[in-house]
């Protein structure tokens, strides 16, 4: 009985993760699919695929109608603190969320997910209910703060990959300059051919130029986004050199010489760091496994024949 208690827990955990991803993932087509039917009446259907539209068009309009009641709600509950706390996690993530209402509601679905299967399957019929409340508490907080833990992950996966882009875009911008080409013109089109996180937010950059900003300050907010302090001292070398009227192609060459120097480091500290690293599995993990191969022979012969054997 408590097998099939358990695998109907893990079965609707699992829809309901499912479920929330598909939510998160798909929201802009379901708003989008809410305008339409809102202004227009009817589900706007996709030529490519229409009988797979049609399946899976309702489920994301209800999942859109229900996630954007939710937003409402916090967007209403949420003080202006926390959501400048969330902003900047989801910021030095590069926004893998639309807004800090959809993270903070996905927390919420992603806790309730996890807890209340708990809560309806399990409580009733346990006898020590001061564990389960105990472990219905700490479900609802781990997937409170596993999308945290996500957020930073994708925070240091996106520093390493800008870092590791930072010398080649560079030194091709380095080369559109010394060829005659203007920096707004050569970061446009270096972003456009190199793809990735760093490209990404050069031609966010380059669009808040058009719509108004100056050089200085798109730099400025160009630096904030990125938690990066290689990639910050670039720009701030940049910012400076525009205010002084120095040429852009001899500070971009000097910087990149530095960048690819500082990477070098950065490679000499890690191989030091590695016979650290592995001393301690090989003390807990290779050295036992060695010394059962090697003595265990002989523990087995003097326990078997002692030592006069």
């Amino acid at each position: 009985m408590l097998n099939v208690i358990l695998l109907f827990l893990m079965a609707g955990f699992f829809t309901t993760f499912l479920a929330a991803v598909l939510a998160t993932v798909f929201k802009k087509q379901l708003a989008f699919q809410v305008r339409i039917h809102k202004y227009f009446g009817e589900t706007v259907i996709s030529k490519e695929n229409p009988l797979k539209e049609r399946k899976g068009g309702r489920l994301k309009e209800l999942f859109g109608i229900y996630w954007s009641k939710g937003t409402k709600v916090l967007n209403k509950r949420l003080s202006l603190n926390e959501r400048k706390k969330l902003d900047m996690l989801l910021r030095d993530a590069g926004y893998p969320f639309k807004s800090p209402i959809d993270f903070r509601l996905f927390q919420i679905v992603l806790s309730a997910g996890i807890s209340l299967p708990t809560f309806f399957f399990i409580l009733p019929l346990a006898e020590n209910k001061l564990l389960v409340w105990i472990m219905i508490f700490i479900l609802a907080m781990l997937g409170f703060r596993l999308p945290v833990f996500f957020l930073g992950k994708r925070k240091t996966a996106r520093i390493k990959s800008i870092n590791t882009a930072m010398p080649d875009y560079f030194d091709t911008v380095n080369l559109l300059l010394e060829a005659g080409m203007g920096l707004d013109l050569a970061l446009a089109e270096v972003s456009q051919k190199i793809k990735g996180p760093l490209a990404d937010e050069f031609l966010q950059t380059l669009e808040e130029m058009k719509l108004g900003k100056s050089r200085r300050e798109a730099f400025y907010d160009l630096r904030k986004r990125v938690p990066s302090d290689s990639f910050q001292s670039i720009i701030t070398a940049l910012i400076q050199a525009d205010q002084l009227g120095i040429g852009m192609a001899k500070v971009l060459g000097n910087l990149t010489i530095r960048i690819r120097e500082q990477r070098r480091e950065a490679a000499r500290e890690q191989a030091m760091k590695a016979p650290v690293k592995m001393l301690f599995p090989m003390v807990f993990f290779i050295f036992p496994s060695l010394f059962i191969v090697i003595l265990g022979p002989l523990v087995i012969y003097l326990v078997t024949k002692g030592l006069g054997g």
